[in-house]
């Protein structure tokens, strides 16, 4: 009951969501927009000049709406924790993510409608895309939020995986890219591990099925980028677009049987990383076992 006493109503969870998928995903959409501005920088990406709140324009755009997407979809559904009720705060956070995707995406299409802008209008498509890869993460970030111990960790490979291109992103001039980052990697996959224990030893065990998730996933950035090398106007991908999910398969599938490109040194600061995370959270959880069984008995 205790615990229940600092939650908060699932109303508050619906503009929360919103901002945190477009506000928190986006932000380093935003933070390239502020840099050409305030003439920070120089060469920000294609289509900072004329805004659209979601950057479906430029070279970059797929795997940049993609990256922010998702991950700020994630953090959206993570968010369904928060409320004592799993249920509504599940059914909040779901409403606060379309809302603010239906808004963003919105605004885009009519502002892109108008003209004026670098590019001739904004593909619809693009905004597909970006609908979908913020469902994924929302859905990511509902397992997260709500789900098992051993599935939290499951839930956040992908994102860890992309967490470096949209760090990447705040740099100047910088596109939203994946770049392999060792040790934003071994950074982000040691706090996954980490959290994918609860209150039992034995949920270290989850750290298998979040181990290879995150092993087959992590070619995940260099498919993206092939999948945009592959776009132009008149490109097979651009008449077919299920062409891309053999293009993913291309570079995830043989990625995965060979160590090469898997970074094994990021890997041992993470496994490090995610053991000392692990044992914080163990041992907090055995001191608010102990104090209650304190308070019992006085």
């Amino acid at each position: 009951m205790g615990d229940d006493e600092h939650r908060i109503s699932a109303w508050w969870v619906v503009p929360l969501s919103a901002l945190a998928w477009w506000g928190g995903g986006f932000l380093p959409w935003i933070a390239q927009v502020s840099y050409e501005v305030t003439g920070l920088a120089d060469g920000v990406p294609a289509g900072a000049a004329g805004f659209l709140p979601l950057p479906v324009t430029g070279d970059d755009a797929l795997t940049a709406v993609v990256v922010m997407a998702l991950l700020g979809g994630v953090v959206a559904g993570a968010l369904a924790r928060l409320p004592a009720s799993r249920g509504a705060g599940a059914a909040a956070a779901v409403g606060g993510t379309l809302l603010a995707m239906a808004g963003a995406g919105g605004a885009t299409w009519w502002l892109a409608a108008r003209g004026g802008l670098p590019h001739e209008g904004a593909p619809v498509w693009m905004l597909v895309v970006t609908g979908v890869a913020g469902l994924a993460g929302l859905g990511l970030g509902l397992l997260a939020g709500l789900g098992p111990a051993p599935l939290r960790g499951v839930a956040l490979a992908l994102p860890v995986v992309l967490l470096d291109g949209w760090l990447w992103g705040f740099v100047p001039g910088h596109p939203v890219t994946p770049h392999s980052t060792w040790w934003i990697f071994a950074v982000g996959l040691g706090v996954a591990l980490g959290l994918a224990v609860d209150s039992r030893p034995i949920e270290l065990l989850g750290w298998l099925p979040t181990a290879g998730a995150v092993w087959v996933m992590q070619a995940t950035g260099a498919a993206l980028v092939a999948v945009q090398e592959n776009l132009w106007p008149g490109s097979p991908l651009t008449e077919q677009p299920l062409g891309a999910v053999r293009v993913v398969w291309g570079e995830i599938a043989p990625a995965a049987i060979t160590p090469e490109g898997h970074q094994l040194g990021a890997w041992v600061v993470a496994l490090l990383l995610g053991a000392a995370v692990a044992a914080l959270r163990l041992s907090r959880e055995a001191a608010d076992e102990e104090g209650e069984l304190s308070e019992a008995w006085a």
